[in-house]
């Protein structure tokens, strides 16, 4: 059995979907056929490194004249020294080489360093595609010798209606807040909706929201909003012992807090939203106790005490 992800990658830019104006940018390279360097930066799911195969694979046809990389696989300076300045230096029938590398904000400073005396000395027989989701990790003088395009989430009705028509031809029957739960979980990320689909391929009975909470291991955003709302509404008391049943099924905190983020997100609490984020940061240095989500509620209540 194929997988989704597999199954329905697209096989030219014309099928990505969401992020038009990036796209359209790409296609106009593609009819000039004067490339830059590229730098591809956004969230995980977006689209970035099958734009940047679609896009090599367009536009020069040979593939020996294309090197695929992962920077988190080969992040040193040793891979610069050899496989990326030996492809540099190779000889084949076409205009240029391009080079994808894919992660590269993973890389080390050094190899940055080496990189980027590759990308000037070579700058007209090899071209580079860097993709990365944090540009911001990238060495200043890399980025300043790349076009960089950017790739948001895709839009949530997008990815709805891509998802629907999936299940039509997988014969996957979906609820309507199945799928809609799906979309929410996975915030913008196709790949990672593909992913929470695939074992709901030969379903025998109706996927549900109640069926993808207990498949996925996460809390229901129902009842995040519930221990939310109670927060908003004064009742502190309530709220935790509604918290107290989440945590008896012994979720990730990690989980848990970005849960109560996307929850937060979308009913634009704002306020709460800069709170829960503080409150991950202490989570994620190893604060994982139920005391941080405690914490976070009486932050939360004493907030709403000053704005009132």
């Amino acid at each position: 059995m194929d997988l989704l992800v597999n199954k329905y990658s697209p096989q030219s830019i014309n099928e990505v979907i969401g992020n038009t104006e990036t796209l359209e940018s790409l296609k106009c390279i593609l009819e000039n056929k004067n490339m830059p360097h590229l730098l591809f930066t956004g969230p995980p799911g977006t689209g970035k490194t099958t734009c940047a195969k679609l896009f090599a694979k367009n536009l020069i046809q040979q593939k020996e004249a294309i090197l695929e990389l992962n920077a988190s696989d080969d992040r040193g300076i040793e891979t610069i020294r050899t496989t990326i300045k030996d492809f540099s230096r190779k000889k084949v029938d076409s205009i240029f080489k391009i080079i994808i590398l894919d992660e590269c904000d993973s890389m080390t400073t050094q190899a940055q360093q080496a990189m980027r005396r590759v990308m000037e000395i070579n700058s007209e027989e090899c071209k580079f595609i860097l993709v990365c989701n944090d540009f911001s990790k990238i060495f200043e003088p890399i980025q300043s010798r790349c076009a960089i395009l950017k790739f948001d989430k895709v839009n949530l009705a997008v990815i709805t209606k891509k998802l629907q028509e999936i299940c039509t031809k997988e014969n996957i029957p979906i609820s309507e807040q199945g799928l809609k739960y799906i979309v929410e979980l996975c915030d913008g990320d196709m790949r990672q909706s593909l992913n929470v689909l695939q074992p709901c391929i030969n379903s025998p009975f109706e996927i549900t929201e109640e069926y993808i909470i207990k498949l996925v291991g996460v809390p229901s955003p129902r009842l995040i909003g519930d221990v939310l709302d109670l927060l908003v509404n004064n009742k502190l008391e309530e709220a935790l012992k509604a918290f107290d049943l989440i945590w008896e099924d012994r979720y990730d905190p990690e989980d848990l807090i970005t849960s109560f983020f996307n929850v937060a997100k979308r009913k634009e609490l704002y306020t709460i939203i800069k709170l829960v984020g503080l409150a991950h940061i202490r989570i994620v240095k190893g604060c994982s106790t139920k005391m941080v989500f405690y914490s976070l509620f009486y932050e939360i209540m004493n907030e709403k005490s000053k704005l009132s």
